[in-house]
């Protein structure tokens, strides 16, 4: 009966430290990069409900993003893989015909990158 137990521990061991192993190394790493834009007008006063669009060249076209800021001026991007972006703003209704262009460079993946754009 000892044997049988330290054997079925051994065993449940093995198994156990195999499944720990598989279990937490990953192949998949997580290539998302985060992006954050403020959209402020000529006296730094953050601009709200600003369109903001992130473009870029790509292989098979351009990639583009588009989002809308908050009441604080900003919006926020989760893109999949890393890029440079052009950041082009606009807010119609209350800066009509302004618009703001900035760069937004997102190549390292994880990691949190932010840019302000005014509105000129």
């Amino acid at each position: 009966m000892k044997t049988f137990v330290l054997r079925f521990s051994s065993i449940a061991i093995v198994f156990l430290l195999l499944f720990t192993a598989i279990s937490t190394t990953s192949c998949k790493k997580d290539k998302t990069c985060y992006g954050k834009v403020m959209v402020v007008d000529t006296a730094g006063i953050p601009v709200a409900v600003a369109t903001v669009k992130l473009a870029a060249p790509s292989v098979n076209g351009q990639v583009e993003y588009v989002g809308t800021t908050d009441g604080s001026g900003v919006v926020s991007f989760e893109v999949k893989l890393p890029a440079i972006f052009d950041v082009f703003a606009t807010q119609a209704a209350n800066y009509p015909g302004m618009t703001g262009v900035g760069v937004l460079r997102l190549d390292e993946p994880g990691k949190k990158t932010e840019t302000t754009v005014t509105i000129k």
